[in-house]
């Protein structure tokens, strides 16, 4: 019954609006959602609800039990700014606002990833009880401090990872790349997680990695540790735990100053931030002056450990998510 609403709901939104409906993120759905969960709620004791980006799941719950709603994003935040939102019909997305609209109303804590999601949810839909909790990095244990040493006097290896090439600013990539070879510097790129368009001599590619496979995981952890640098000019990025990933392994990033990025990277701490206008000029100049300076590279390595030590990790974020519950 569920999908045949949807189905009739998108068909209506094609012909009529000639535009696509967001069938994931609908009151048909929501409903739905909530009706199961108030039926798991009523039969267990909870004390609290946590929510992870789970506003369709608790938009419509009818619980008087606290909800802690955490997410990356919110629907007005990304709506002009990923692509998959594009033609998406101006009533699907009202649809899909007032869902966040609820959900947010209905949690007792809101917390956000970013500054860049926390200040939408206080200015687009007047959240109060808000905070802001950096995500960590998704790897099971922490490098050693031994396992991630680097060595500077031969190439450097730059790595990029990402299933979507254009939106990670993969092309830009590639024309640094090939600016920093004709220049003389000494740079190989691996890429994890696509193919890109065309192929280069100083690049490999892996299509695909799963860090649930034991081989694949020692493959990924090995590609951290031989690298020097991490290189992915984001167009559009509502946080990126790649980039604290990255910096557990002791890899600087060469970023955009995008969505929520800012508040993952510490320009010139753990990394460097470009502006969204920034070509491949601009990413070769960065980069030529970081590796023609091994002390300044070493250095910066070292702070995007600490960075990592220090917040961009999950054991800090479950102390900072208790403090906002008041534990």
């Amino acid at each position: 019954m569920l999908n045949l609403q949807l189905k009739i709901c998108e068909i209506f939104h094609r012909i009529v609006f000639q535009k696509r409906f967001n069938k994931l993120h609908s009151h048909i759905r929501s409903k739905y959602h909530s009706r199961f969960f108030d039926e798991v709620i009523r039969k267990n004791k909870i004390d609290v609800l946590f929510a992870p980006t789970a506003s369709i799941e608790i938009a419509h719950l009818k619980t008087k039990i606290p909800v802690c709603y955490f997410s990356d994003a919110t629907v007005n935040g990304i709506s002009d700014y990923y692509d998959r939102f594009a033609n998406i019909s101006q009533r699907s997305l009202k649809i899909s606002n007032e869902i966040e609209q609820r959900a947010i109303s209905k949690s007792t804590t809101q917390v956000f990833s970013s500054q860049w999601a926390f200040d939408s949810a206080k200015i687009d839909y007047g959240s109060t009880n808000t905070f802001l909790v950096k995500m960590g990095a998704n790897i099971d244990k922490d490098p050693q401090e031994e396992e991630i040493m680097k060595q500077y006097d031969s190439v450097i290896n730059l790595l990029f990872v990402g299933v979507d090439w254009n939106r990670k600013g993969g092309d830009i990539v590639l024309e640094t790349i090939e600016k920093l070879d004709k220049n003389g510097y000494d740079i190989h790129l691996t890429v994890i997680g696509c193919i890109p368009p065309v192929k280069h001599s100083k690049m490999d590619v892996i299509p695909f990695l799963d860090k649930n496979k034991k081989d694949d995981m020692l493959k990924f952890q090995k590609l951290f540790k031989k690298s020097h640098l991490f290189f992915m000019p984001t167009r559009a990025e509502c946080y990126g735990i790649v980039f604290c990933e990255a910096n557990a392994y002791g890899l600087p990033v060469i970023t955009t100053n995008t969505g929520g990025v800012p508040s993952v990277i510490e320009d010139g701490v753990n990394g460097f931030m470009l502006p969204l206008s920034a070509g491949s000029e601009d990413y070769f100049k960065v980069i030529g002056d970081l590796i023609s300076d091994e002390k300044k590279l070493k250095k910066m390595a070292i702070s995007s450990r600490e960075k990592y030590l220090k917040e961009l990790n999950w054991n800090h974020w479950g102390k900072e998510i208790k403090k906002t519950q008041g534990l």
